[in-house]
Order: structure tokens, then C-alpha cells, then sequence
């Protein structure tokens, strides 16, 4: 039995096992993040689905009225909406409605919010901000803020830094804002002691939240948040993918570790016959450096090649350990034959010798990480004991077995190759489909109605049913099954 042999099986090994680890936790992160946005994307409808809730309740007790209940709608969106949208994020809650008819309407980590939505006079809610300001005078000094609709700030804020002289060209008549607005936001800033930046834009226009309109306002916002839910899930697919920088490590760590076990088996080699440290002579020395470096080599290569096989060409550790080993036997042997050292019988022995030596180190392992499921510990130990059982028994096979051995491994070998291309194009494919139908099912199986029925739409036209066949709208739905 040859010692060096099973302990550089089992160096290759545990690098083989420590590159698959590598990859294994990346792919582990990579489930559970996804995992996590989709908890993510699940809690954010919740709230919009609460938002929905009390808006309906809103709507059914007629809260402020046929001309002020949009108001609290924009309320209750708003609050909805924006903890939706830090919940897609993974982002914590962070907005509270208020609901007791004090001086804020809400609460976003502590700071006082009051809401505006007054359409009325043409003022852009700013009447109704100056109203309660006179109500509650120190407001903006505990830092409160006024929130009004988003179109109505951008008229504000366009007219507000529009320069005198380009004011006095408005005319209404176009539909347009007037010179006397301009005078009159101008004012407004000019005697409340309010500044443009102590308003705030809603998420919403003052359109969006009546309550004919609001509901299909959500829906789409609903749909925005699963379209960023996915581009997030698409960020972390990228985030988790092999990099060059990783592989770079890993043929770094490989050459490392195999560059040690060479000089230790090297050093180990040249103190036979009773030598001492101190006996070893330059030419020992150069000797043993020259099989570090050889080590140092061949180890980064072994490495390098590892991490691509195992991360690109999905290629299990212990397998693609087996095939770096077993290229550099057969490139040994080619370098030998022609060197004159082998003849053509002996250079096809010795590389499938080669090659059988390491498909039993692969397999060996394989089956230790499965006895002993640790990490790296399970392949290295079924590596040692494999490889030293071969090894033992390797003197004891007759011609005849051998050779059947080998055609069988041969065989194998063959029929392994065409398995792991079939896998390879069968799990490309596989991850390209199930990207897409998971995304389709996502939506036509989603809680919320509004979403699960565009899905359903979506998913419909995806597998190719005639469009006239497809119910998109109520009015379809309703033809269909009662006429």
C-alpha cells in the first residue's frame, strides 16, 4: 500500500469537498433570501389589504361626508401604502394612523403628519393646511408636516419657483393656472410663516383616492410591489451567483493546501533511512521546494477548475475533484510516452489506472459525506478509507478482473458524461421555466382578487388560449355566463 497516495486522495478530496461547501452556502443563502422576500412581499399586501378593509369601512359609514371622506381614503392609503412599500424592502413599518381627530393625522416614526385633500377654490389644499395651522399653532415647531396630493405639490412647488416675469405671461383661459395664483401661493408663503418645504407629497393625486377610484388605485399599486418584489429577487439571483473573485480564493486556498501536503510528504520522502533535519543537503532541499512548488501549482489549477466545474457545469465536488485528478494523470502519462518512458500498451494501462484511481477517490467520498454528513470531515474520511481499501486490495486482482473492472468503469464513465449533459440541458431548462410559470402562478393564485384575476389573464396567455377565449373584463364574465 502506497501512504503518500491515500493522503494526497484525501488533500484533493478536501479541497474538492471544501470548494462544494463554498457553493453550498451560497446556494443555501440564495433559498433563504428568496424565501424571506416572498415572506416579505406576503406581508406587504397585507397591508394594502388592510388599507382596502378600512377604506371600505370608510366608504360604507360615509366618514366625513359625500365631500370629505377622500380625505380620510388618502388617510388610510397612504398609511398602507408606504409601510407596503418598506415591507417589500424588508424594510420594518414605519407609518401609523392616527384616527382620533387631533393635530395629526399620522404618525411616521414619531413625526406628526397632517393630511390635506381639498380640491375646492383652486388653492391646492393650501387654505385647508393655513386653517389648521391657525388651529394648532405649534404644529411646525414639534416639526410637524403637511401632507397634500402629489399633483397639487407640483403645481405648488412649479409655480412657487417660477420667476415674476414668466407669472405675469399665465393665462387661465388655456385650463392652465393664472397670474393671480401665482400671486395668491405666493402670499400664502409670504404671511402663514410656512415653508415649501414643510410640505409634503402624498403617494397619491387627489383623483386617486374618491372612492369610485380608489380601488383600482391600489390594484395597481399592488402590482407595482409584486413587480418590485420579483426585480429584487432577480438582484439577489445576481448577488449569489459564482463570481471570478470567489474562484480566485478558492484556487488560492487550493494551492495553499496542497502546496503543504506535497512539502510535508516531500520532507517526509527525503528523511528516510534514519535522517535527521539537519542531514538534508542543498540538493534535498531543492528537491523538496521544487515539489512544493509543484504542489503550490498544481493545487491552485485543481482549485480554480473545482469551483468552475461545481459552480458552472453543475458538476458534483467529489466528481469534479476526480476529473482534475485524473487529467493530471492521463497529462503525466502523455508527457512520459513522449518522452520514450511508456510504451503505447503501458501509457493506455497506466492512464486508466489513472483515471480508476480517481473515480474510486470520488466515490469513496461521496459515500463518507453521506455516512458522516459534516462538512468536509464526511468526504475526507470516506476518501482515506476508500482509497486505502483500493489500495489494498489493488495487488490482489487477477489480470482478468482487472480488465473487467476497467471496461466497466469505462463504461460508467461514458455513461456518466451523457447523464450530466442530459442534467445540465434538463436543469438549464428547468430554472428558465420555473422562473417564469412560478411568477405567473404567483400572481393567478395571489389572496388578492384584483391581482389573481390579471394573473389568471396573464397565465391564460402564456400557455397560448385564443385571446377570444380569455374573460378580461366584468362585462365578459358576465355575458358569458348569463347570456
Amino acid at each position: 500500500m502506497k501512504a503518500e497516495k491515500v493522503i494526497k486522495s484525501a488533500q484533493e478530496q478536501a479541497i474538492a469537498a471544501w470548494v462544494g461547501l463554498i457553493n453550498q452556502i451560497r446556494i443555501n443563502d440564495l433559498i433563504e433570501n428568496l424565501n424571506q422576500q416572498d415572506q416579505n412581499l406576503d406581508s406587504a399586501l397585507e397591508s394594502m389589504n388592510w388599507a382596502l378593509k378600512k377604506i371600505e369601512d370608510l366608504v360604507v359609514t360615509n366618514r366625513g361626508g359625500s365631500k370629505g371622506v377622500h380625505g380620510f381614503i388618502a388617510e388610510v392609503a397612504e398609511c398602507g401604502l408606504e409601510n407596503a412599500q418598506n415591507l417589500v424592502r424588508g424594510d420594518k413599518p414605519v407609518m401609523k394612523w392616527v384616527n382620533d381627530n387631533g393635530p395629526a393625522d399620522l404618525l411616521r416614526d414619531g413625526v406628526e403628519i397632517q393630511v390635506k385633500f381639498v380640491n375646492a377654490g383652486g388653492k391646492f389644499s393650501l387654505e385647508a393646511v393655513a386653517a389648521h395651522l391657525e388651529k394648532y399653532p405649534d404644529f411646525l415647531d414639534k416639526d410637524g408636516v403637511y401632507q397634500i396630493p402629489k399633483d397639487h405639490l407640483e403645481a405648488v412647488r412649479a409655480l412657487y419657483e417660477m420667476p415674476k416675469e414668466e407669472a405675469t405671461q399665465l393665462v387661465s383661459s388655456d385650463g392652465g393656472p393664472s397670474y393671480s395664483t401665482w400671486k395668491t401661493i405666493h402670499e400664502f408663503f409670504d404671511t402663514n410663516g410656512i415653508k415649501i418645504d414643510d410640505l409634503e407629497a402624498s403617494k397619491f393625486k387627489y383623483p386617486d383616492v374618491q372612492k369610485n377610484a380608489i380601488a383600482d388605485k391600489m390594484a395597481t399599486e399592488k402590482n407595482k410591489l409584486a413587480d418590485e418584489s420579483n426585480q429584487i429577487k432577480k438582484n439577489i439571483y445576481e448577488e449569489h451567483k459564482p463570481t471570478p473573485q470567489e474562484g480566485a480564493k478558492a484556487a488560492a486556498m487550493g494551492a495553499v493546501f496542497e502546496a503543504g501536503t506535497a512539502f510535508a510528504l516531500s520532507v517526509k520522502r527525503h528523511l528516510g533511512n534514519g535522517k535527521r533535519i539537519g542531514d538534508l543537503t542543498q540538493d534535498d532541499w531543492t528537491e523538496i521546494a521544487k515539489d512544493s512548488g509543484m504542489g503550490l501549482v498544481k493545487g491552485g489549477v485543481r482549485g480554480g477548475a473545482m469551483y468552475r466545474l461545481n459552480n458552472y457545469m453543475a458538476t458534483p465536488a467529489s466528481v469534479a475533484s476526480a476529473l482534475v485528478t485524473a487529467s493530471f494523470g492521463v497529462a503525466d502519462c502523455v508527457y512520459r510516452f513522449r518522452n520514450g518512458e511508456l510504451t503505447e500498451v503501458e501509457f493506455i494501462e497506466n492512464s486508466e489506472i489513472a483515471c480508476l484511481d480517481a473515480s474510486v477517490s470520488a466515490f469513496s467520498s461521496f459515500v463518507g459525506q453521506v455516512l458522516i454528513p459534516v462538512p468536509v470531515l464526511g468526504a475526507f474520511v470516506g476518501n482515506a478509507v476508500g482509497t486505502t481499501v483500493y489500495e489494498l486490495g489493488k495487488d490482489f486482482y487477477s489480470k482478468q478482473e482487472a480488465e473487467l473492472l476497467e471496461r466497466y468503469t469505462q463504461e460508467v464513465r461514458i455513461l456518466d458524461a451523457e447523464l450530466d449533459d442530459e442534467y445540465a440541458t434538463c436543469m438549464s431548462s428547468l430554472r428558465e421555466n420555473m422562473v417564469i410559470y412560478i411568477d405567473l402562478l404567483g400572481k393567478a393564485f395571489s389572496p388578492d382578487a384584483a391581482m389573481a384575476f390579471a394573473g389568471s389573464i396573464e397565465l391564460a396567455a402564456s400557455l397560448n388560449v385564443p385571446n377570444s377565449e380569455i374573460l378580461h373584463t366584468q362585462e365578459e364574465i358576465d355575458d358569458f355566463f348569463l347570456n
